[in-house]
């Protein structure tokens, strides 16, 4: 079995196909996420076209999503997040994104930050509840 290219140079191979500009925003939100929480872990995944952020206690949080010359930042359970900024799109799904748009400031990268931190803070929660929930049915055996 040989072993999967290191995560960077899957980037690469993703954007390739994508815009400068839009390449260069993937890039500087990955920076972004990884500077705001070291604790995740990325993995790059072409059949989504985009990056996954995974925390190592409660999964899968957020995602990078190159789409129409912007990057979707899409964040795992976001229908049952606070939307401090009213930027979360897709009212009608699990998941729901904050559009990031090429040419973007600084300020978009805070807008990020923020939600990104209740994100990691709800599924920390979410994942010790439902150890608590398992422990408490053990219990009951």
């Amino acid at each position: 079995m040989s072993a999967s290219p290191p995560a960077d140079e899957q980037l690469d191979q993703m954007l390739v196909s994508e815009p400068p500009a839009v390449a260069a925003l993937v890039r500087r939100l990955r920076e972004v996420v990884l500077g705001a929480h070291p604790d995740l872990r990325e993995r790059v995944n072409t059949g989504w076209h985009g990056i996954g952020f995974h925390h190592p206690r409660a999964g899968y949080v957020v995602g990078l999503f190159p789409r129409d010359g912007g990057v979707n930042v899409g964040f795992e359970h976001g229908a049952d997040l606070p939307d401090p900024h009213g930027r979360l799109l897709g009212e009608r799904r699990r998941t729901r994104d904050v559009r990031v748009e090429v040419g973007a400031g600084t300020d978009e990268e805070d807008v990020v930050v923020d939600y990104l931190d209740i994100a990691v803070d709800h599924a920390i929660d979410r994942a010790a509840g439902k150890a608590a929930a398992v422990r408490a049915a053990a219990r009951e055996l």
